[in-house]
């Protein structure tokens, strides 16, 4: 995780993403390492599963910034980090 604290430290043009590892995420978002959280849905009944977030240390608010529908199954949700004051 020091790695990814450098990175944000550092002036950098664009955006740090992260493709399909839940794990990662869960990780970035514990130690407040994500700005904005982008998920994409499918939408399927399992009935079983894990949790996408999982159990993370402490409440880490967010609000829903924006979404699009891509064909008949797909939705992308866009949030922000809602930070302390």
């Amino acid at each position: 995780m020091s790695e990814v604290s450098k990175l944000k430290q550092q002036q950098l043009d664009g955006d740090i993403v992260v493709y399909a590892s839940f794990h990662l995420v869960r990780t970035l978002l514990e130690h407040d390492l994500t700005d904005e959280p982008r998920l994409t849905a499918y939408p399927v009944v399992l009935g079983a599963g894990e949790r996408l977030f999982g159990e993370i240390g402490d409440k880490k608010p967010i609000r829903l910034t924006g979404s699009r529908t891509v064909g008949n199954d797909l939705v992308f949700l866009t949030y922000e980090r809602i930070r302390d004051t």
